[in-house]
């Protein structure tokens, strides 16, 4: 052997020994492992912590196999940040399931599976969504669901490779990505791994800081630069929306608001930032906020100034039912209620600017748009997401006013950098302690807290 190729085994060797200083802590192992060592998770009790109804079996082979009957079973011990998550599972029936990550109490980025038999050309497939307050929320995300080869009855390979505010999903050996997910917005950089039923799962692998090359850095969000956005929204605390059976829909709906309801107290209005593509994500904030069968409402406040009494063109997505005051004038309501024929919106129920539209009366000078907005997924079902986005045709001649200045409350915390920092990931209580200063600084509700 040449000295120069003893010299090039030995820095090897001493890359190696210095790589192994990255502990299995990173993917909650118990052994040392090397920081890009692809690693098998053993299916057994001793290294789950879980919750419902879990059991731990053994397939024909004499593999070991996880069974998530209800509930989930959470990883232990683990900090996933970056890598690649590999897995086997098995469906039940038609039953939507999946797997969450960068998991922190409530919060989490998710991966939800619908298997069906059309899945190859079902648009509903699967869907990557945030979770929060123990919610998940398809019907905020619909642009990030698809098709995918899945096997709705027998045993299917997933891959997750995951890199700062990015994913892509590979079913079933896919050479491209089966979902590209290009700003993920859970809420943390890191965090815990859940398997959620009903399913099975085997063969889980994890290989730390294996991205393939997929880039770091958030997809750009064209809704941040875009103007015609309405953006600077004031929001109240959430309340019992008044209710009663609507006789058309045989469900029960929110009675309308009245606009001498609108709360006055300064105190009661806090600017809320929006996550990417210009939405108002009430969820992220407030849950389903409900009790019992309770439907619960939010009023929504901003000012446009315009320079000469005009009319503007709105497009509006929202879920659930909404009310649009102009100068305390109602100028627009609607439902969009899931699966309630005639009440709910394409696509499928879910928020979207295509959801509706209406004309916007301006006068000259300041204009207060006020929106009453409820979260009513009837009869106290678990709900799946509420939110609001408005877009005006153009702002030839207005302008959007920010009285408390929401650009400012967001400091350092707007956006995708909510979630990642301005030049990539942060750790978690760095990110929280940060955000929790600049919130306390203007009295605001902010993404990242």
């Amino acid at each position: 052997m040449s000295t120069i190729s003893k010299y090039a085994n030995l820095a090897k060797v001493l890359y190696w020994l210095r790589s192994s200083l990255f502990f299995a802590s990173i993917i909650g192992l118990s052994q040392p492992v090397l920081a890009f060592e692809l690693t098998q998770i053993s299916m057994a009790p001793a290294q789950w912590r879980t919750k419902g109804d879990v059991s731990f079996q053994h397939d024909q082979a004499k593999q070991d196999v996880l069974v998530v009957n209800k509930g989930y079973a959470e990883l232990k011990n683990t900090n996933f940040s970056n890598g690649t998550i590999e897995f086997d599972t098995k469906f039940v029936g038609g039953r939507i399931t999946g797997i969450t990550f960068r998991q922190h109490d409530d919060e989490a980025d998710a991966l939800y599976f619908r298997p069906s038999a059309d899945c190859a050309v079902s648009d509903e497939c699967i869907q990557y969504m945030p979770t929060a307050h123990h919610l998940f929320e398809w019907d905020l995300y619909g642009q990030y669901q698809t098709h995918a080869p899945i096997d709705p009855d027998g045993w299917n390979h997933v891959k997750l490779v995951l890199s700062g505010a990015r994913m892509s999903v590979f079913i079933n050996g896919a050479r491209s990505p089966t979902l590209a997910v290009g700003t993920l917005v859970g809420g943390f950089p890191d965090g815990s791994i859940r398997l959620h039923g009903p399913a099975s799962y085997a063969h889980l692998s994890i290989a730390p800081n294996v991205v393939d090359g997929l880039p770091a850095a958030a997809s750009s969000d064209p809704a941040k630069s875009d103007l015609r956005y309405v953006r600077h929204w004031l929001a109240s605390k959430p309340f019992v929306m008044p209710s009663r059976m609507d006789a058309t829909f045989q469900e029960n709906t929110g009675i309308d608001p009245v606009y001498s309801s609108v709360p006055k107290e300064a105190a009661s209005w806090k600017p809320i930032a929006l996550d990417p593509g210009g939405l108002v994500n009430l969820t992220r904030w407030y849950g389903d906020a409900q009790t019992g069968h309770a439907i619960i409402g939010i009023w929504l406040k901003t000012t446009i100034n315009a320079d000469h009494a005009q009319i503007k063109h709105v497009d509006i997505g929202w879920t659930r039912e909404v009310w649009v005051f102009v100068n305390g004038k109602l100028v627009f309501a609607n439902k969009n209620l899931y699966g309630i024929e005639g009440a709910s919106k394409e696509p499928d129920g879910r928020l979207s600017l295509t959801n509706g539209s209406f004309d916007l009366p301006l006068r000259k000078g300041a204009n207060h748009i006020v929106v009453a907005l409820d979260d009513n997924f009837g009869g106290g079902a678990q709900h799946f997401g509420w939110g609001l986005k408005m877009r005006l045709a153009n702002v030839d001649g207005i302008d959007q006013i920010d009285g408390r200045d929401a650009r400012a409350h967001v400091t350092g915390c707007s956006d995708a950098q909510a979630m990642h920092g301005r030049d990539g990931p942060v750790s978690a209580r760095s990110r929280t302690r940060q955000c929790r200063a600049a919130g306390k600084r203007a009295n605001v509700v902010a993404p990242c807290c």
